[in-house]
């Protein structure tokens, strides 16, 4: 299957979703389909320079290259809420109401409408709970799945590794809205003198040590290794699943046929304008978590103006979840001192952090 082909499958895939219809086939196919669960903690972008997907969204794209399985984004509703209205909804529920059933239910669903044509199936998503997971297993069962051919993979990696590709992806958020990495961390948390990558590696292991259940351990995963961001990544996967690859090609060749897939799933979902849709949910998040009032008022600014405050704003909380995993929830550790929401006003407000 070439490039071209598979992105012309995604394509079509996505358009399919605006009428909230499936692949077309019969439910008789769904039993003997090989459906392969895949979830990783979030945040943990691959950092070579030929991909920037998550672990699990990379892992499942290699699968579909390399394995031919169809593979089910479980970003799809989340990334997709500006082209199917039920999916902004499921968003506002999942984010600001806690209710994640709909959402994952949706899931359960793409992966069943997947099933009808194709024998092989993986669905990778960032769930970090076990009762999430088990209910996309549930509702795969109700839907015809056979338990037996669901095979769960929980990957992990080094948490050193996971931070410091955070560093590196937040300091190239803040550099594209004008901001330094230093000035955007000390938004949301305090500390003195420059945010260095050793000194941002530190904090998120402090961070994650003191939220050390956020990423459960499911009961029935094939833990896999993914710390290695070379050619092993792969090498783990398939010895998990029993794979053989027909060609032993290596690994910057792979990331390259991976990359279009990725490259056309971030055309659509850009080109819908989910940021814009998705940073207005972190807002609403931010203020319910707070019970403050850190977003700043545009009304009054002149309309060039309150944009870019907005693309701050949107930046700081972009960067924020990232660090702490994608969840409303995360919102709630950040330093609420004064000193850092002032902070984090006068960045938003001017671009500048101005401190007394």
């Amino acid at each position: 299957m070439t490039m071209e082909s598979l992105k012309q499958l995604w394509d079509e895939w996505v358009l399919s979703l605006k009428n909230k219809k499936g692949a077309s086939g019969g439910s008789g196919s769904i039993k003997s389909a090989q459906i392969v669960y895949v979830f990783g903690p979030p945040g943990t972008g691959k950092t070579h320079h030929l991909h920037r997907s998550t672990c699990q969204s990379f892992t499942g794209d290699y699968m579909t290259v390399m394995h031919d399985y169809h593979h089910v984004d479980g970003d799809i509703p989340l990334k997709h809420m500006c082209l199917v209205p039920e999916y902004k909804e499921m968003a506002e529920q999942m984010f600001l109401e806690g209710d994640w059933a709909p959402h994952f239910t949706e899931l359960a669903r793409l992966t069943l409408e997947g099933a009808k044509d194709n024998d092989k199936v993986v669905i990778s998503h960032a769930t970090d709970k076990n009762d999430q997971r088990d209910h996309v297993i549930k509702k795969l069962i109700e839907g015809g799945a056979s338990e037996d051919k669901i095979t769960i993979v929980q990957l992990t990696i080094d948490p050193k590794v996971k931070a410091r590709g955070l560093y590196h992806r937040t300091a190239r958020m803040a550099e594209q809205s004008g901001m330094t990495i230093t000035e955007c961390c000390k938004a949301f948390m305090e500390f003195e003198g420059e945010m260095t990558e050793e000194r941002y590696i530190d904090m998120c292991l402090e961070a994650e040590a003191e939220n050390e259940d956020f990423f459960e351990v499911h009961p029935k995963a094939i833990m896999v290794d993914i710390s290695g961001r070379d050619v092993t990544h792969f090498d783990n996967v398939d010895k998990a699943l029993g794979l053989t690859r027909s060609t032993e090609l290596p690994y910057e060749s792979i990331c390259a046929k991976v990359k279009p897939i990725d490259e056309a799933r971030d055309k659509i979902v850009m080109e819908s304008g989910f940021m814009e849709a998705f940073a207005e949910i972190l807002a609403k998040a931010e203020a319910q978590a707070q019970k403050s009032s850190l977003a700043i008022e545009e009304e009054g600014e002149d309309e060039k103006k309150a944009e870019v405050m907005k693309k701050r704003r949107s930046t700081l909380l972009k960067c924020e979840v990232s660090m702490r995993g994608l969840s409303s929830r995360a919102l709630s550790l950040r330093d609420t001192s004064e000193g850092v929401e002032a902070r984090r006003k006068s960045l938003i407000a001017t671009g500048k952090i101005f401190e007394e």
